[in-house]
């Protein structure tokens, strides 16, 4: 059988067997184009699990068998064979696949690792008309009552803690006291509120997000 397709096999029916997925890598050299494939396919199992899991409908999938268990040491596997975060495969990207993963902190998790293994947080695909972070703050502009909000949120912070930012340099949130964007590399210390200001012609559906770290209350930063 064809290695790659093995491999992901594996991870799609016993995703926590990461010794035998490091086992088959280790049987000769993978292509850049062998491991973003593969890497486009961890991630994209785990599209939207979270919302599945939690569906009592869903039977055969729940929060103890989920992919996204174990995607984040899958792809830190992958890491060690060599794989390229920015590879393009099949008109698609790691980074892009990573966003749709709803499961708490996973997506943000598995773009920090990416991101610190050189990924490009203002990462482009010729397919797209828009740079990830443009796609992303889009998605925090308008999705605000999507169930999987808070991971858009944190992988829109932890993007902008890498460098992410509008083509003109700018980045669309304002940081408070002396904090620096930085600090969304620990995306778990912070959350959010959203405050709705009064509606009127031409601003209906205005908000301010107010970002602030769980353990200490303080504001750091704010949005709208």
């Amino acid at each position: 059988m064809n290695l790659v397709k093995q491999i992901k096999e594996v991870f799609e029916k016993e995703p926590s067997n990461l010794d035998e997925i490091k086992k088959l890598l280790s049987l000769r050299h993978f292509t850049k184009d062998e491991l973003a494939e593969l890497a486009v396919a961890f991630t994209d199992k785990c599209f939207c699990e979270y919302r599945d899991a939690l569906e009592p409908e869903v039977e055969s999938v729940t929060i103890e068998n989920m992919h996204s268990n174990y995607v984040v040491n899958a792809i830190e596997l992958l890491l060690e064979f060599g794989l390229d975060p920015n590879a393009i495969f099949d008109n698609d990207n790691v980074l892009w696949c990573a966003m749709w993963i709803d499961a708490p902190n996973v997506a943000a998790s598995v773009m920090r690792l990416l991101l610190e293994n050189g990924g490009d947080p203002n990462h482009f695909i010729p397919a797209e008309h828009e740079t990830l972070f443009e796609y992303i703050a889009f998605k925090v502009s308008y999705d605000e009552y999507t169930h999987d909000y808070l991971h858009t949120v944190q992988c829109w912070l932890v993007l902008m803690a890498y460098g992410a930012c509008w083509r003109d340099g700018g980045i669309p949130i304002t940081m408070l006291g002396k904090h620096s964007v930085e600090i969304f590399k620990e995306f778990e210390q912070y959350d959010y509120e959203i405050e709705p200001l009064p509606q009127e012609p031409g601003k209906y559906g205005c908000w301010i997000m107010h970002i602030f770290n769980v353990h200490t209350q303080e504001e750091v930063a704010r949005y709208g």
